[in-house]
């Protein structure tokens, strides 16, 4: 789960607001999810942004990675979202470099569990970190996909 050695240099993972680097942001996100997957923007920009706290990268300066998280539920569990690394840079660290930040975030901050929503095609990844599978696969923006939680609190064994 360490970042790619050439990468380590040139790569810087923030966390932000959204209003504050929301063009950047905006850019990944029309790439990857509205032009790339084809999903339709009114589905992905659902409103959530302004009370999420986004994560993003950027190699040599250029903005190549996102994702964001947000309180769900009854507020102890962290929601991860909108996870996205432009195609020329997959496969480098970056996806790792983004997850480690944002649970380190959601671990600062006292949240008992994170949940995500994976395409199937990105579920091993995600299992690397200590997701495990939740339920059946489902369709969400034309794409299957399956949910996925991590505890962050530890349960205390019986003896």
């Amino acid at each position: 789960m360490a970042t790619h050695p050439s990468l380590t240099s040139n790569l810087v993972v923030m966390l932000t607001p959204y209003a504050d680097k929301a063009g950047d942001i905006f850019a990944i996100r029309q790439q990857v999810f509205h032009i790339e997957q084809n999903i339709d923007p009114a589905v992905d920009m659902d409103g959530e942004d302004d009370v999420a706290m986004h994560c993003i990268a950027y190699w040599q300066q250029q903005p190549v990675g996102i994702a964001r998280v947000r309180a769900y539920g009854d507020g102890t569990q962290a929601k991860i979202e909108r996870v996205a690394v432009l195609r020329d840079f997959r496969g480098r660290g970056i996806g790792c470099a983004i997850a480690t930040t944002i649970l380190t975030y959601v671990q600062q901050h006292g949240f008992a569990s994170a949940l995500l929503y994976a395409q199937d095609q990105s579920a091993s990844f995600y299992e690397q970190f200590g997701f495990r599978p939740q339920g059946e696969p489902f369709i969400q923006a034309g794409i299957s996909h399956i949910a996925m939680m991590k505890n962050l609190v530890e349960t205390p064994t019986l003896a």
